[in-house]
């Protein structure tokens, strides 16, 4: 028996199922079944990552699998993805732990890649869990010799430096600055005001998930 999806869950399930295997994204190097494929291994399928590259019988195996989740039609890998995670699994604790983090920058790498896309209006709900999922976020993903300020519509977020060239501040709604803070630049929609030591510091750190 499966759990109702999240109301995230389902958004970005529906949006691969509009979209088809044929679709890009912003990613470099990856189109739509590539993105689905990374959240499928991470959400019920973690030992295909490293098993493919096993020697001996284990390896094939897991090729095999790896192989038959591929030639797996569409429309049930979008369904594996909306079923989610098992009850016991830690990405779903993880998941619930960050507002569903991943879900929400993977669902925006799909959405802004396609011609004529406007960011979204998150429910009040939704924009709670974005802003949350900054707020753990970004304590991972900000690599940053500047003192950090994140400023949403729900607060603000302070993250200091121990080596600050100066400090900054970043204006956005909670999911634009969600992907601002994992490195998405080319379709974050932010405002970024702060001294010239901390954008220097800006420009020469690193934002990642």
């Amino acid at each position: 028996m499966t759990s109702t999806p999240t109301p995230e869950r389902e958004a970005i399930a529906a949006t691969f199922e509009d979209l088809g295997p044929t679709a890009p994204t912003i990613l470099p190097g990856w189109d739509a079944p590539e993105l689905l494929e990374h959240l499928l291994l991470r959400e019920r399928y973690p030992h295909l990552m490293v098993g493919p590259k096993l020697p001996g019988p284990v390896g094939r195996r897991a090729v095999g699998a790896l192989d038959a989740l591929r030639a797996t039609g569409w429309v049930r890998r979008v369904e594996l993805l909306r079923e989610g995670p098992g009850p016991l699994s830690p990405v779903r604790a993880m998941d619930t732990l960050s507002g569903q983090g991943e879900l929400l920058i993977h669902h925006e790498d799909l959405r802004r890649a396609q011609d004529g896309w406007e960011p979204r209006r998150l429910s009040p709900d939704a924009s709670v869990q974005a802003w949350r999922a900054v707020s753990l976020l970004s304590r991972v993903s900000l690599h940053v010799n500047a003192d950090v300020t994140l400023v949403s519509p729900l607060g603000g977020r302070r993250l200091p430096s121990r080596h600050s060239a100066g400090s900054l501040r970043v204006h956005g709604e909670p999911l634009e600055l969600l992907l601002w803070a994992s490195g998405r630049d080319e379709v974050a929609r932010v405002r970024i005001h702060g001294e010239e030591g901390a954008l220097q510091a800006l420009r020469e750190g690193r934002r990642r998930l």
